[in-house]
């Protein structure tokens, strides 16, 4: 295997070399290998056992790093090792050829003895150091914006238990695992936080408010907390507010809320109005939390011409309705009630940021078909330390720069392909 002469680091200025050291670069996967080293001090290898948890590791970076099969990296190790070696290859009787690089088998069995419960743990401690890198290099701040959302991955096993769900959209299969997934937001920069395997009827409050302390816990102050319908749930509110965050979160359908868009068409309400959101009279424990809801237009149309086209008779009660979508927030109405509403809701749509992150995840290499849990949760946040990688030397790289100079644009492939060189060189 050869490095290409042209690559995204020779792109760079003289000086702006140093920020893409090898040091800096491939610091999370020394991070990475610490932590689960340190964690598996029950896995003891035998005496004379060739390979070490590093070399297992570094096959299983650079497997997600290329974007190939653990089996293809492999390979491709091996032989770009050999390469560099001087003399002729030890062969075995059987007539093999010594390898320098742990083959495929050993890779797998070394990373199903990772548990999920430790994998976990693990997870938490590399996102948690990648945050700190973050805030310590000074491209976020302490007060950040905190987006959840649930992502599924295909099943191709056939395992018929709490921890895989059924699907009508996968590919091959009509099984899927469901992932809770955490990210934040600060100063424009989106990094991964957290990821838990979700289970069926699996209760989400305890889980997110488990995470939104931890984060309290490392010293950071959550402003607001962006979901999707999925989280309608006045307990989780209720429980946010208190904390002391703020919570956004479109509507669900209701005859309140009907009637609420009816009022506002026929100009007998206001585009913010107060909102009382409690559980139902059949719950054992209630919640209430009071909220503001703030109408909006959907896309292609304005909330003062949906007016005017009702009130002309070109259009019905109810299409005009459907025209219309509110967004839920326990922030007061600030000073301007004018320009609050419109800041409020365009700053919602940030929360697809990490609807978008879980696609670059997706882009980053083959699709796992592994039966085993742990390993494919090691996959995917093996693929958030990635993108959190990316989106951290995006930002340095950019607030390092001259002005007045062309502004290098660094690319989740430009990342890719620097890691991979970074990584050779180590």
């Amino acid at each position: 295997m050869r490095i290409n002469n042209i690559s995204p680091l020779s792109d760079l200025k003289a000086e702006l070399k140093p920020l893409f050291s090898n040091e800096y670069m491939l610091a999370f996967f020394k991070k990475f290998c610490d932590i689960i080293k340190s964690r598996m001090w029950g896995c003891k290898t035998g005496k004379n056992a060739r390979y070490n948890a590093e070399d297992f590791l570094r096959i299983f970076f650079f497997s997600e790093i290329t974007g190939r099969s653990i089996e293809s990296a492999s390979e491709k190790l091996n032989r770009y090792f050999l390469s560099k070696k001087r003399g002729k290859r030890k062969k075995y009787a059987d007539g093999r050829n010594k390898r320098d690089i742990p083959h495929q088998t050993g890779v797998n069995k070394f990373l199903r003895g990772i548990g999920l419960k430790k994998a976990k743990r693990i997870l938490r401690e590399c996102l948690d150091n990648q945050l700190k890198e973050a805030l310590k290099l000074g491209l976020i701040s302490k007060s950040v914006n905190v987006l959840i959302d649930f992502t599924e991955h295909d099943y191709y096993g056939k395992r018929n238990d709490k921890m895989i769900k059924r699907t009508n959209q996968g590919k091959g299969t009509k099984n899927m695992r469901q992932y809770l997934g955490f990210s934040i937001l600060s100063r424009g920069i989106h990094l991964y936080a957290g990821l838990e395997h979700f289970a069926k009827k699996q209760a989400k409050v305890p889980i997110i408010l488990k995470f939104l302390q931890h984060l309290i816990n490392l010293e950071f102050e959550i402003k607001f907390v962006l979901m999707d319908r999925e989280f309608y749930n006045a307990e989780l509110i209720k429980n946010i507010k208190a904390i002391k965050a703020d919570v956004l979160i479109p509507n669900r359908s209701s005859p309140k809320i009907k009637q609420i868009f009816e009022d506002y068409i026929r100009r007998t309400g206001n585009r913010v109005r107060r909102y009382t959101f409690s559980t139902g009279h059949r719950k054992q424990l209630r919640f209430s939390q009071i909220l503001y809801l703030i109408l909006q237009a959907k896309k292609g149309h304005s909330l003062l011409g949906i007016k005017q086209e009702f009130q002309k008779g070109k259009l019905a009660l109810n299409d005009a309705m459907k025209l219309i979508y509110a967004i839920m927030t326990t922030q007061k109405p600030k000073s301007k009630p004018s320009s609050w509403p419109s800041r409020t809701s365009n700053f919602y749509k940030k929360r697809w940021f990490i609807e978008t992150g879980f696609s670059d995840l997706n882009r980053m290499g083959r699709r796992w078909k592994s039966r085993y849990d742990n390993t494919r949760y090691l996959d995917l946040f093996v693929r958030m330390l990635l993108y959190n990688s990316w989106k951290i030397n995006r930002t340095f790289l950019e607030k390092h720069q001259k002005k007045g100079h062309k502004s290098q644009k660094w690319t989740l492939q430009d990342n890719q392909d620097a890691l991979v060189e970074t990584f050779l060189e180590a």
